[in-house]
């Protein structure tokens, strides 16, 4: 349209030469003479100079607007309702003045102020349906909904009609965040009854509010209804539902939805892929972000921070840290700068992973960019530390937080404290939490919780009952975890009385335990072989409505089996199946256990069958009390059996197997010297070997840990053997050659032959020698040819090098 048809069709608006605009310099003077009116008492004939008579509402009005405080505003109201009345004029119909005060009151939300202005307003001074939709959309703005309505009421009853959409719809949203579905819906449908009284934003709000109720296609009807009825859809209806679909985790359909867009011709925008990823990162599918990131690359279309940390997020809880960083990386060459949740998840996720060094890298590389760190940054960081046990690190972190203006709170001091718990300083925790008080910071049950869970491993046990008491005068309620913790330090520390007190005080006070705390209890009771309590425990359990679970049936298996009484805990054993309830390794040990104990050793090795059969792999424990059974029956081949059984499937003994070991070599020893092997029994390294050892004449007790340390070398066990020579010396049994050849085996077995030299004298004496070689004979026929060749040629060389010392010796001695 040509620029000279324009003036005749919108006429151009002429000021008016008695009401002059009010220019920014007029402005700053009003704003100066009334700022200055208590010091001055010549500001009202100041502001009569500014605004000369006659002075119209309009006139008014404008020089109100123009003002940005309320307190130069109301002064500047009052001043010319006391001029007009001197000079005769009605000072009565300035509703416009009035309006505009409020409009400024509205902004700074000076409520009460509003309140009041009001209530002074002359009934002629009618406040303008613009004004009361500004208090209304404030009131709004401020989370008062109550008067909100009260302000749009009022524009109806004044105006007959609605604030303008632009205020009633700060309404709308809110009534749809609180979740007030039928106030909304009144609203919506009253402002769609007025003529321009509903636009795009106002639909838009009640589909969001619809989508997040989950009914999406709803939404999608109400669109479908306005359109063209004063609403245009455009991409921003569809970022909606797509968020709507993707919330009540139909994530398919915002799928298609997305690819609905492109044939209606919407573009979708970062925004679309923004909440799309979103939602994909909380499933962790990494694969369709990836497809999406592509889809953007195609549009190009650059992803914003948001997206980059969604993608870091996901690649953190889904892969690693590691590759998280790869997200960094792209960002700094993309363009993008990270911002401080960037850095925040990296460093969470590295603390997770125990690379706490890394995570103080990008900790200070945020703070170089000039970003600043928060809770979050330095939370994961003080947890990390105390767990490796570097705490004056963490409390650098602490002390470096504070000094950045943020004040710990029970989530900083509750990773301190949970951390160095776990490093093993209780005491140091304790400290923490009366600095926390101190701070006026309480903590909070799971600080406690953690406290007396630490105070109970360490066996303080009346500073953890402390605890509990300081909780209750917190008001802060002990759970059941709390109790339960105390129940069983209680117990570990064998004060059944008082686990029992804890127990009934828990159920006095209304917290009445789960499971795990009647476990506690009837584990008490079967240590202390109070059956008969444990029983009536169970049933207690059972009327509280908590079924019993494999670990209830272990320990009462186990306490009957420890004392001797096989046959009821096989009937607890029964039961425990009746009820579907799958005996594990915990209860064949105990089975097992009280089987030896009563000497029947055939029904422990059946037991010890059946569990294999069950898919139940055998530990130290059912091979160390089968092979202490065994030797105290005086069945040496069969204990045997099982020790060779032992480590051909990789299962160290520990300090009780060579105890029993030991003890059933040296104790059953004349019954393997007269014994010969018989068709059922193989023939057994540790038996011969010790056999032969004793046949020459060698000391019982060390010829049983050499003939042990052999068969831990012929089965590549070679850091247990060192070991087990260690603990052999410690126990007054010193080394001897055959000791040495042992280890020899060993070296050579692991293909470390060289290493001879770390474990064996430079030096034996000609009768060693003798019995190194004479008992090689013996190892040999228990190893590879293999291992066996390369145990000669070390022996050979030994022997070499020994001959050369020893001919020196003899042309000097003759």
């Amino acid at each position: 349209m040509s620029t000279r048809l324009l003036p005749r069709i919108t006429p151009r608006r002429r000021p008016n030469p008695n009401h002059p605009p009010v220019t920014p310099a007029l402005a700053a003077a009003l704003a100066r003479v009334l700022a200055a009116r208590a010091t001055d008492p010549t500001w009202p004939r100041s502001l009569a100079a500014l605004l000369p008579p006659p002075l119209s509402d309009a006139r008014l009005a404008a020089a109100v607007s123009s003002l940005t405080d309320p307190d130069l505003a109301l002064p500047l109201i009052s001043w010319s309702q006391s001029h007009a009345h001197r000079l005769h004029h009605d000072a009565s119909t300035t509703p416009l003045a009035h309006s505009a005060l409020l409009r400024l009151l509205a902004r700074a939300r000076r409520f009460d102020a509003a309140e009041a202005a009001l209530q002074s307003m002359p009934p002629a001074a009618t406040p303008t349906r613009a004004s009361l939709g500004e208090l209304a959309a404030a009131y709004a703005d401020a989370g008062m909904e109550w008067k909100a309505t009260e302000m749009c009421a009022r524009a109806r009853e004044l105006h007959g009609a609605l604030p303008e959409a632009r205020h009633s719809n700060r309404l709308l949203r809110l009534l749809v965040e609180r979740r007030r579905w039928e106030d909304a819906r009144k609203l919506y449908e009253e402002m769609l009854a007025e003529e321009g009284g509903a636009d795009n934003y106002s639909t838009c709000v009640m589909v969001r509010g619809m989508c997040l109720e989950g009914r999406v296609e709803e939404g999608i009807r109400l669109i479908e209804a306005r359109w063209g009825a004063g609403c245009i859809p455009h991409v921003v209806f569809y970022n909606v539902l797509i968020d709507g679909y993707c919330g009540r985790g139909d994530i398919g359909r915002a799928l298609l939805l997305l690819g609905d867009m492109d044939i209606k011709g919407f573009l979708p925008t970062v925004v679309t892929y923004s909440v799309l990823i979103n939602w994909l990162g909380r499933k962790g599918d990494l694969e369709k972000i990836r497809s999406l990131l592509g889809e953007m690359r195609v549009r190009r279309l650059s992803p914003n921070v948001q997206i980059y940390n969604t993608v870091a997020d996901s690649l953190c809880k889904c892969q690693s840290a590691s590759q998280a960083m790869s997200v960094l990386k792209q960002m700094f060459a993309s363009g993008c700068d990270p911002d401080i949740v960037t850095f925040n998840t990296l460093i969470s996720a590295f603390c997770r992973e125990g690379n706490v060094r890394q995570a103080v890298k990008l900790l200070r590389e945020a703070i170089r960019r000039e970003l600043e760190p928060n809770q979050f940054s330095y939370t994961p960081l003080i947890h990390g530390f105390c767990i490796r046990g570097e705490v004056m690190v963490a409390s650098d972190l602490l002390v470096e937080m504070m000094g950045r203006g943020h004040t710990p709170d029970v989530v900083t001091f509750g990773a301190l404290i949970h951390g160095l718990v776990v490093a093993g300083q209780v005491s140091e925790a304790l400290i923490v939490q009366e600095k926390m008080a101190e701070r006026q910071v309480m903590p909070d049950a799971n600080i406690y919780n953690v406290l007396i869970s630490g105070l109970c491993k360490k066996r303080m046990l009346p500073a953890a009952k402390n605890l509990v008491v300081e909780m209750i005068e917190q008001n802060v309620h002990p759970d059941k975890f709390v109790y339960t913790t105390l129940i069983d330090g209680f117990i570990r520390s064998e004060n059944l009385g008082d686990a029992r007190k804890i127990f009934e005080f828990m159920e006095e006070k209304g917290v009445f335990p789960d499971v795990v705390g009647y476990n506690a209890m009837i584990k008490g009771y079967c240590k202390f072989g109070m059956m008969n309590e444990a029983i009536l425990c169970m049933s207690s359990m059972r009327r509280a409505g908590c079924i019993p679970d494999e670990f209830t049936y272990t320990t009462l298996i186990d306490g009957y089996a420890k004392q001797g009484n096989i046959s009821a805990a096989l009937r607890f054993t029964c039961d425990m199946i009746k009820r579907r309830c799958s005996p594990n390794v915990v209860t064949y040990s105990s089975l097992i256990c009280g089987y030896c104990k009563i000497g029947d050793t055939d029904n422990a090795e059946n037991l010890f069958a059946n569990m294999q059969s069950e898919g139940l792999f055998p530990n130290v424990v059912h091979y160390t009390i089968l092979i202490g059974g065994l030797f105290k029956k005086d069945k040496v081949f069969q204990a045997a059996e099982y020790f060779e059984r032992m480590l051909l499937n990789h299962c160290s003994p520990n300090d009780v197997t060579l105890h029993y070991l030991v003890n059933g070599l040296t104790n059953c020893m004349p019954s393997i010297m007269n014994s010969k092997y018989s068709k059922t029994h193989k023939k057994s390294a540790l038996v011969d070997v010790f056999k032969g050892l004793i046949s020459d004449g060698l000391d019982p007790s060390i010829s049983a840990y050499n003939a042990i340390i052999f068969s831990l070398c012929r089965h590549n066990m070679l850091e247990k053997a060192l070991d087990l020579k260690e603990k052999m010396a410690n126990k007054g049994y010193s080394p001897d050659p055959v000791t040495f050849l042992s280890l020899l085996y060993g070296f050579c077995s692991v293909r470390k032959p060289r290493d001879w030299r770390s474990v064996l004298p430079n030096k034996f004496q000609q009768v060693e020698l003798e019995i190194i070689c004479r008992h090689g004979t013996l190892f040999d026929q228990h190893v590879d040819e293999s291992v066996s060749c390369e145990v000669s040629k070390v022996l050979q060389l030994y022997v070499e090098e020994f001959q050369s010392i020893q001919q020196p010796e003899v042309f000097a001695s003759s």
